[in-house]
């Protein structure tokens, strides 16, 4: 069975579902400052990228963001990373958002990183709290050459 075709109603449930709907809701620009880079004694790569500066944007918002968070990647045999980043924006208005990023960068034949990522958004109640109750697809470019910076859309799937 191909998987376009795949629902659950095969499995039993009553109803299927549609695909879920995406809208871009914040874009980033993190960036980095020199990587600490080792081989484990696990035969693989550990990386950790602090996370410096950058700013992120979003429906009627602007934010910095906080140095001190980082970015720490595995590397995979294929030569893809495994990627957890955790860093800290402030929203224009003072607002502090936690912002927990995981999921995993591919390389392509131009030098590139692509990745695929979900994200979780921490907020304090207020006139932001939404941002920390939605759901979150991301998408991650680091560009051939730009060792300095990783630019991410995180895409909200409105239930």
């Amino acid at each position: 069975m191909k998987p376009e075709t795949l629902t659950i109603t095969d499995l039993g449930a009553r109803t299927g579902l549609e695909a879920p709907a995406l809208r871009r809701a914040i874009v980033i620009r993190a960036d980095l400052g020199p990587a600490l880079e080792f081989a484990t004694t696990h035969g693989t790569t550990r990386s950790m990228f602090p996370i410096v500066g950058g700013e992120a944007r979003g429906e009627g918002w602007t934010a910095r963001i906080l140095p001190g968070g980082a970015d720490f990647a595995l590397g995979l045999p294929d030569g893809s990373w495994a990627i957890e980043a955790r860093y800290c924006i402030e929203l224009d208005d003072g607002t502090p958002v936690m912002i927990t990023n995981a999921g995993r960068m591919v390389p392509q034949p131009d030098g590139s990183y692509l990745g695929r990522t979900r994200a979780a958004l921490e907020v304090p109640e207020g006139p932001h709290s939404a941002l920390g109750a939605a759901v979150y697809f991301g998408t991650a470019l680091a560009e051939p050459g730009d060792d300095f910076h990783v630019y991410i859309e995180l895409w909200e799937a409105p239930v």
